[in-house]
């Protein structure tokens, strides 16, 4: 009876093992999810070095600042060089307080400000599907940014001077179509980050939201996408309106030609 009692345990321990294990695999709508909202925070274009071949999400990517360059880690599942080892808290802490597991203070480099305003859910949704891409152990590179630029505990002051953590709020005034898309351009795809100039201690200037940075990523200039006449968005639908105008008059201009040269 023990022996059958032993199996009987020894059983029931594998089953449980077995229903773990499965437990512990994201769901595929969960992975389905992730993959859209991983598509829209555009994280693999500052984890990958394309520049050098290198592969998806392994990290090595230079990003020059006026602070100096930094370089995107290594977000693969690796559990030595990646993430792998990180659970939903890990990464939902990182995104919404810029803490690592380890308790070190992220340089803002890395958009927390923004993806702070993401839903727990979306957070988790895009860990199931990072998680279910190819590890690759490739080490991190070390940021080439100098004094005191690179101390991280400075980044607990410029925490308490420009950072506010938690979700986006969606303004009840407002109707479910706009806060859809004032969560895509605040927080998701963080747009602001790279649209909004930034004062000399790299946080953004509020007063000019969205209207373009002369020192955007690689020092390179981004537009102003505020609905402006003159500079923004409208100023480029006008162009392209007239631009598609004039291509359509010709057009018709070739084809009625062509129609008097058959008669």
């Amino acid at each position: 009876m023990r022996v059958q009692g032993a199996a009987g345990c020894v059983a029931a321990l594998f089953i449980f093992l077995i229903a773990g294990a499965a437990w512990a695999q994201p769901a595929p709508d969960l992975v389905r999810r992730g993959a859209y909202v991983f598509a829209a925070a555009g994280c693999i274009s500052c984890h990958t070095d394309f520049k050098n071949k290198g592969k998806p999400l392994a990290g090595g990517r230079a990003l020059k600042t006026p602070f100096g360059t930094f370089y995107g880690p290594n977000i693969t599942p690796d559990p030595v060089y990646g993430i792998g080892r990180w659970s939903d808290a890990d990464f939902i802490r990182a995104l919404r307080e810029g803490v690592s597991p380890s308790g070190d203070d992220y340089f803002p480099v890395f958009p927390y400000t923004a993806f702070s305003q993401m839903t727990d859910g979306d957070m988790v949704a895009m860990k199931a599907y990072i998680f279910s891409l190819p590890a690759v152990a490739r080490p991190n590179r070390a940021h080439d940014v100098p004094a005191p630029f690179r101390w991280r505990f400075l980044q607990r002051f410029w925490k308490w001077l420009y950072f506010a953590p938690g979700p986006y709020r969606p303004d009840p005034v407002r109707g479910a179509e706009w806060n859809r898309g004032a969560y895509l351009v605040r927080a998701l795809v963080h747009c602001g980050q790279c649209h909004t100039p930034r004062n000399a201690l790299g946080a953004l200037d509020r007063d000019r939201w969205l209207a373009g940075a002369d020192d955007g990523p690689d020092g390179e200039g981004t537009p102003n996408i505020t609905p402006h006449r003159e500079s923004g968005l409208i100023a480029v639908v006008l162009s392209l309106n007239s631009s598609a105008a004039l291509m359509t008059m010709n057009a018709g201009l070739v084809i009625r030609s062509r129609d008097l040269s058959r008669r």
